[in-house]
């Protein structure tokens, strides 16, 4: 008889542990099927003893364990992976099944999938990161030899990309001559074609070349020695449910535990990593970057014109239109960029200043429009929750009529577009008309395979611009540093020289405001000196890396809140928390947040917090360094 200890497979779970009894030994890392609560969940085996050396525990035990049913040739999850997840449990305020459950991919860990038993193995590569800073083409090209270096040496290369749409271009970039070594994981995929990949992954005569997404990221190979991180700064990388991964956190750590290599490429990395580079905390991949160059200038229209009662702002300067009809008459692509989605971001009451706000959420509504039967309709979307009503004509605090759009929106970007240039063929790209994948792939390929014409499209339809633009613009430069995040700077930076490196004869940024010296850094392609302003603001801000952000959340009412947040005043008594609203907060609906600032250097704290937090309600959302604060 045997005592054998299970970590559900559980999303968000605060289960640690469950005991059972069992007949049959399992060992240590295997797959599994229990009952909790009269279902049958997936769980790891994390322990087993012999019942002859539990004896004093089980007769002191004032409950009884339940009999595990017989479960032949389970598969073993390799060591590496339980040893990633119970590392990443030391950083993150969760269970190590519920780590393992944010790993694994979803058809594994729902059990329509049994994990591949393949052969693993721990590795002596460097496992110090190595950061690569450097154009998209450039950095290619040194993959291509770092892959073909691995291959040299009989290792397997495991290559990961934030999203689905990244694949393609890795694949076109990266496959030439290696097609038959090429192995392909994505969450696009079919059955079939995924049956595949995980038989090309278990021949292990020819090293291979693994393409990715984090969601299949974990899966071993004995012969995989190299890791490669590509765009290292996309937000993509962190999940969006509970506990909230970062997997470049847990591809480090995996790398560290398995001995293998990593490396971390971007155009702008993290200035996080750019920090640990200089503190030498990561190693430089090839020569130091200072500065970049780029084909296309950046240029810099400051738009001076002020509104009238007859005519509001000007939203295409004069400068801008000319470049633009160059560029379409000599049958060139344009693309726009628009930071918001819809005809405008907020509708406010001009009387009594109400603004429309989704329910759930609690934050302001945008302003959709669409088409049916060639009729216009108008729509309050919530792009929090998803929430979607009728746009409402008059205000439902005072009655007033006088509703105002306030903010510029992606619809109202083409709309003064069109009354400009009614004959230009304009196609649009965000969450709206593009809301899956394949919709975003068939829009871009039918706009490219156009002669000429005007793309206006949000964060969503940049992954598509690797096809090249002639010109590229930022039709509001203060709507897009209007987003309230601590990487504001960072983000804006990279994504100015992520339009210089897709555009092939100029960028031009529309704005209202001086120029500052981020611009005067992009426009010279200076990445050494925006880092040197960066993280001289971080280090006296102490933002991380200097310090951890631990972020608390929870909702309610403004009488209920309060209520909520003395099990958590108990628990965090022998911490420094600042307490505080979020702005979109109401009476109804309040957000409060609790904000916890660690010094990176004080890893007892940080150990300590982490702890405290695991023991914290449910209802409390707790995120490491989440992008926003407020």
């Amino acid at each position: 008889m045997f005592v054998i200890q299970v970590t559900p497979l559980i999303r968000g779970t605060q289960l640690e542990s469950l005991s059972y009894y069992s007949t049959q030994e399992y060992k240590i890392g295997s797959f599994i099927e229990v009952p909790i609560r009269g279902k049958k969940q997936s769980a790891i085996v994390t322990d087993t003893k012999s019942v002859s050396s539990t004896k004093t525990a089980l007769k002191a035990a004032t409950f009884s364990l339940r009999k595990l049913p017989l479960q032949p040739d389970p598969v073993v999850l390799p060591e590496s992976i339980r040893n990633t997840a119970t590392e990443l449990a030391k950083v993150y305020p969760a269970s190590i099944g519920s780590i393992l459950y944010s790993l694994l991919p979803a058809d594994v860990r729902n059990g329509t999938r049994k994990y591949p038993a393949l052969q693993t193995g721990i590795h002596n590569e460097e496992t110090t990161p190595q950061l690569l800073t450097a154009r998209s083409d450039e950095r290619f090209l040194i993959y291509q030899s770092q892959i073909r270096s691995t291959f040299a040496h009989r290792g397997s290369v495991l290559f990961v990309v934030p999203t689905a749409v990244d694949i393609e271009y890795a694949v076109k970039k990266l496959s030439q001559g290696i097609e038959e070594r090429l192995i392909i994981f994505s969450p696009t995929q079919t059955k079939k074609q995924r049956d595949s990949a995980l038989q090309k992954l278990a021949d292990t005569t020819t090293a291979k070349l693994i393409i990715t997404t984090p969601a299949f990221a974990y899966f071993e190979r004995v012969d995989l020695i190299n890791i490669i991180i590509e765009q290292s700064a996309s937000g993509h990388y962190v999940t969006r449910q509970r506990p909230y991964i970062d997997h470049r956190d847990a591809l480090l750590t995996y790398a560290r535990v398995s001995g293998r290599s990593i490396l971390l490429g971007d155009t702008v990395p993290r200035t996080e990593d750019e920090a640990r580079r200089r503190e030498e905390y990561y190693l430089t991949y090839g020569e130091e970057a200072k500065r970049m160059a780029f084909s296309a200038p950046l240029t810099i229209i400051t738009q001076k014109d002020k509104p009238k009662s007859e005519s509001p702002f000007q939203l295409f300067s004069n400068e801008l239109v000319v470049t633009v009809e160059r560029a379409l008459e000599a049958r060139g692509h344009v693309f726009f960029y628009a930071a918001r989605r819809g005809l405008a971001p907020v509708v406010a009451c001009i009387d009594c200043g109400f603004i429309f706000r989704c329910p759930d959420s609690n934050t302001p509504y945008s302003l959709m429009r669409t088409q049916k039967n060639g009729e216009e309709q108008r729509w309050f979307v919530s792009s929090t929750s998803g929430h979607r009503i009728k746009a409402a004509d008059v205000c439902g605090h005072c009655g007033s009529w006088r509703l105002r759009e306030k903010g510029i929106g992606i619809q109202h970007v083409y709309d003064e577009w069109q009354n400009r240039m009614p004959n230009c063929d304009v196609t649009i790209m965000d969450n709206l008309t593009a809301a899956t994948p394949k919709q975003a792939q068939k829009i871009a390929e039918n706009f490219f395979a156009k002669r000429s014409g005007v793309l206006i499209g949000t964060q969503v339809a940049l992954p598509f611009l690797n096809h090249g633009v002639d010109v590229s613009a930022i039709i509001s430069l203060d709507a897009t540093r209007a987003i309230p995040t601590w990487r504001a700077d960072e983000s804006l930076f990279r994504l100015l020289l992520r339009l210089r490196e897709c555009t092939t004869k100029e960028v031009i940024v529309q704005t209202r405001t001086e120029t500052d010296n981020l611009m005067i850094h992009a426009t010279r392609g200076a990445v050494e000196r925006f880092y040197d302003d960066e993280i001289a603001l971080r280090k006296m801000l102490q933002y991380p890396p200097y310090s951890t952000f631990i972020l608390l959340t929870w909702i309610g009412t403004h009488i209920s809140v309060h209520e909520l947040e003395k099990p958590i005043l108990k628990i965090l008594e022998s911490q420094n928390v600042q307490y505080y609203n979020n702005p979109n907060s109401t009476k109804e609906k309040t957000l409060r947040h609790g904000l916890i600032r660690i010094p990176t250097s004080d890893t007892t704290n940080h150990e300590q917090v982490i702890k405290l937090a695991r023991c914290l309600p449910p209802y409390v959302k707790v995120e490491i360094n989440p992008e926003r604060i407020v």
